[in-house]
């Protein structure tokens, strides 16, 4: 029997309790999610494990999850690519996870307790939502697939950076970062990369430039020069040097471009990120460590008492996006459009180095910093979920939206409005009347978080009725789409059950639509 029955949140909660004194607080709160739910937070679902903790005054978010898990979630390439290029992404990721793991917690997973967070920082990791999509399916087969391989130098994970696009070569580590060598991390050969950002230009006058240096701190008074010096492979980075009136500074093309992405759009937001020639805007002011800085001289034409106005024009032209060390994965895509196994791909991008089973360098589960430093947390989810704190349970099949605040180095807990009591739908609109054909709507109140169901009856006869759908308390109006067995509905009165069920009861009203001509 086909679904002919939703439910529509309509307004925010009605029945939401008022804030309590006192509030209960814990050291620890973790939430977990029944089989086949998903916990939601700020608009991402995540099925695995939460925990909250307050540190420095402020919340800790971390997803405790299977690594295979945590890898459905990266979000680092479109499902749409070739398949050996999807597989060589997900080994890629999965050895700088196990490489990270390797190093121990440190910076910002030492300060909040975690293994790895969840942005560009490390690996750009979204939840569910994305794997569950049109075209997640064949991400997940890319990591089930490739379960438990990574690349290993010397028996331990290798240091697997990749980043979008190089622009035609890779670089070699120590010539972007300043670092030691890494065998396997020298620059190669990366071409036919049908990326936007393999070449990209950004113009300024001297004056928009002196602005942008002088709030980056890297200019004093006037702008008088920027100019490169290009190192060959392996002999360190590319410096750039920044000389003006009161200072003259020195530093690699690396520091010259976090500075200039910090301060650009902040000081002219207007103009950077400059546009790219479709229009849209760079993703970045200055997108990677491999570029040059010519000056060009514009021409006034209006002439003031004999003299010529000329201001001067830096163009910044360069190649590719990210650090540019270690795989492309615009590159990755080519080669495996060309026919390439993710195995040669691996190789190609990482000094030779082949999959290789890492189940010995894999732990059974990883912890991800979703948020720190949050003074407030909100979570909910899609089906029921339990909550626990310092080992207390306290709810077993918790729904709605819960708030965790910081209290010190403590988690204030404030359970969603009707927690406790069981579920009452009420004031229901009355019998009414509707033309055939167009969509019922009844109007209704939730006295608390509840899971809800729809049954319309025609006399004796079930002819539609939705699954549990979990929603939060309040007023909702519940749609009929006016159909039996995909036709429209026959004229006459039809029973609506609306039922509500949460672990601390149930509840239920019935009112009747009479379909009309």
């Amino acid at each position: 029997m086909p679904v002919l029955i939703s439910l529509l949140l309509i307004a925010p909660p009605a029945f939401a309790q008022e804030e309590p004194e006192g509030l209960s607080v814990y050291d620890v709160v973790t939430l977990q999610p029944a089989d086949g739910a998903a916990l939601d937070w700020n608009g991402t679902r995540y099925a695995g494990v939460m925990e909250i903790r307050a540190v420095d005054g402020g919340l800790v978010l971390v997803e405790t999850l299977s690594v295979d898990d945590y890898l459905l979630g990266i979000q680092e390439v479109p499902f749409s690519w070739e398949p050996d290029a999807l597989k060589a992404q997900a080994v890629a990721a999965r050895t700088y996870l196990a490489w990270t793991l390797s190093l121990g917690r440190n910076g910002a997973g030492a300060t909040y307790g975690f293994d790895i967070c969840a942005t560009d920082q490390c690996q750009v990791y979204g939840g569910i939502d994305q794997v569950e999509g049109i075209e997640g399916g064949r991400w997940a087969a890319a990591v089930e697939q490739t379960a438990n391989e990574v690349l290993l130098f010397n028996d331990r994970p290798a240091q697997a950076l990749y980043s979008s696009t190089s622009g035609g070569r890779t670089r070699d580590v120590q010539d972007v970062f300043g670092t030691r060598p890494v065998p396997y991390l020298r620059a190669v050969e990366s071409p036919n990369e049908a990326s936007p950002f393999v070449e990209w230009t950004v113009e300024l006058t001297g004056p928009q430039l002196e602005r942008v240096l002088q709030d980056a701190e890297l200019a004093v008074g006037r702008l008088r020069d920027v100019s490169v010096t290009r190192t060959a492979d392996g002999a360190g980075p590319w410096r750039v040097e920044i000389e003006s009136s009161g200072a003259s500074e020195l530093l690699s093309t690396w520091q010259f471009r976090r500075a200039m992405n910090r301060s650009g759009p902040r000081v002219l937001p207007d103009l950077l990120p400059a546009n790219r020639p479709d229009g849209r805007r760079y993703p970045q002011v200055i997108l990677s460590p491999t570029f040059d800085v010519t000056r060009d001289w514009e021409i006034g034409q209006d002439f003031t008492f004999g003299y010529i106005t000329a201001t001067p024009i830096y163009r910044i032209e360069g190649n590719g996006w990210g650090h540019l060390v270690g795989m492309s994965q615009y590159g990755a895509q080519a080669m495996a459009s060309a026919g390439a196994e993710y195995g040669e791909i691996l190789a190609h991008y990482y000094g030779g180095l082949e999959p290789r089973s890492g189940a010995e360098v894999l732990p059974a589960t990883v912890e991800v910093g979703l948020t720190w430093g949050e003074p407030v947390l909100s979570l909910s989810a899609d089906g029921p979920f339990e909550v626990a704190a310092d080992g207390e349970l306290l709810a077993e099949a918790a729904l709605g939206t819960w708030e965790f605040q910081a209290d010190g180095d403590n988690v204030a807990v404030i359970p969603p409005g009707g927690q406790g009591f069981p579920p009452v739908i009420r004031n229901v609109e009355p019998r009414t009347e509707h033309r055939s054909g167009v969509v019922v709507r009844i109007g209704a109140e939730l006295s608390a978080p509840s899971e809800t169901r729809i049954t319309v009856f025609r006399g004796a006869e079930v002819v539609g009725q939705t699954e549990w759908d979990v929603r939060e308390a309040g007023p909702v109006s519940f749609v009929w789409d006016a159909t039996v067995d995909g036709e429209i509905a026959p004229l006459g009165p039809y029973r609506v059950v609306l039922s509500a069920r949460s672990e601390d009861g149930s509840g239920s009203a019935v009112t009747t639509v009479v379909i009309v001509p």
